[in-house]
């Protein structure tokens, strides 16, 4: 008998150690999980989303936010920079786990991988002198001289609208040519354009009216569901608690 209550003792001890074992495998497990790093793409040479500084760090628009959705997520950030045409097949082989590249969400895109909800909208902006005054919107551009770069789709939306377009090689040529008002206006990406701006100090504005607009997501492999529910939620938080206001009018001048 004694024999019998000692087995069923040890037995019992014996499983409730393993029990023990296992719910502290799982609990260093979810630790693990939380503090992984994150590795996030984006894109090479291209201020003010992301480039090199004079230190050799990392900076830009879409640098910070990469690191406040790291942040949210509780997981540190390892950033990668990548060249514009090979960064979606990265993703997809697994180099990084996410992009965070200024990339447009388009039905073709959304083919080979998933984008979370848009964390800013982007699109085609106009540019006039800050001294011009009959230019306030898109509709205003009918019969007007508008500059354009050779070769962007602004071209075909600002002939629609009855304009006089000027093509040009360069924005610079562009800037140049409104700041001395040869033209009466150009068509650029709303950021840059906000971010020549502001770094070059010209006498010009931004109107608030787009072109049309850009949405722009978060790029992650279709498999990753888990992953985009929390970087959705991280973009929520980011973008109603005034982070994206502060990291906008920081890099952009605008938001």
């Amino acid at each position: 008998m004694k024999i019998k209550q000692v087995m069923v003792s040890v037995i019992v001890g014996l499983m409730m150690l393993l029990a023990v074992t296992a719910c502290g495998k799982d609990s260093q497990k979810t630790t693990a999980g939380a503090d992984k790093e994150i590795r996030i793409a984006v894109t090479e040479a291209s201020p003010p989303f992301s480039y090199f500084n004079k230190d050799n760090k990392l900076e830009g628009f879409d640098v910070d936010y990469a690191n406040e959705v790291g942040k949210r997520l509780n997981r540190d950030v390892k950033l990668i920079s990548t060249a514009w045409e090979g960064i979606l097949p990265g993703l997809l082989a697994k180099k990084y786990d996410l992009i965070i590249g200024s990339m447009a969400i388009t039905e073709k895109r959304k083919e080979s991988v998933n984008f979370s909800d848009p964390y800013y909208v982007s699109g085609a902006a106009i540019v006039v002198h800050k001294d011009n005054q009959t230019i306030h919107s898109p509709k205003d551009l009918k019969g007007k001289n508008v500059g354009v770069t050779l070769g962007t789709t602004y071209e075909e939306a600002v002939n629609k609208l009855g304009a006089n377009t000027k093509t040009y090689n360069t924005e610079v040529d562009q800037l140049t040519d409104l700041e001395n008002k040869r033209i009466d206006a150009m068509v650029t990406d709303k950021f840059i354009g906000a971010f020549t701006i502001k770094e070059t100090k010209r006498p010009l504005k931004l109107l608030d009216s787009l072109l049309y607009e850009e949405q722009i997501g978060v790029a992650i492999r279709k498999e990753d569901k888990e992953l985009l529910k929390q970087v959705n939620k991280a973009i929520k938080e980011i973008n109603s608690d005034g982070t994206y206001e502060k990291l906008a009018m920081k890099h952009f001048g605008t938001k």
